[in-house]
């Protein structure tokens, strides 16, 4: 079962999208009618991601404490390319720890909040450009 999450706060920066790259690999497994192993090919096709920074506030006895959480968004929505650094935002997700190996080769956990669902709370006023 995954606990779902909701965040309220504002984005930091722009947003990045990117796309996976596709690939196939190996993988063995086994045939009952040869009652075997077999090598097949798997094929992952490329996908659309969104990256977003989203700053939450927390009121404490000294002051306001910010934290900053990395935002996924799997094949966002269209109201999502919206989405510009200084606007209020409210999502509801599910936090989740990945390994990524450094260029020096070592192994290291990261963590990042993947949105099932965005909403707009306030957007940030912008100057046209004229």
């Amino acid at each position: 079962m995954t606990t779902l999450t909701t965040l309220k706060g504002f984005l930091g920066k722009n947003r990045e999208t990117r796309t996976t790259r596709e690939r196939t690999y190996t993988k063995t497994v086994h045939n009952d009618v040869i009652d075997g192993e077999e090598e097949i090919e798997v094929y992952v096709p490329s996908r659309t991601y969104m990256k977003l920074s989203l700053a939450t506030h927390e009121r404490t006895a000294d002051g306001t404490s910010t934290r900053w959480h990395d935002l996924i968004l799997w094949q966002p929505s269209p109201e999502a390319f919206l989405a510009r650094k200084g606007d209020q935002i409210q999502v509801t997700g599910r936090i989740e720890e990945y390994e990524f190996t450094t260029d020096q080769g070592e192994t290291r956990t990261g963590v990042h909040f993947v949105v099932q669902s965005l909403r707009f709370l306030r957007r940030k006023i912008r100057q046209e450009a004229a």
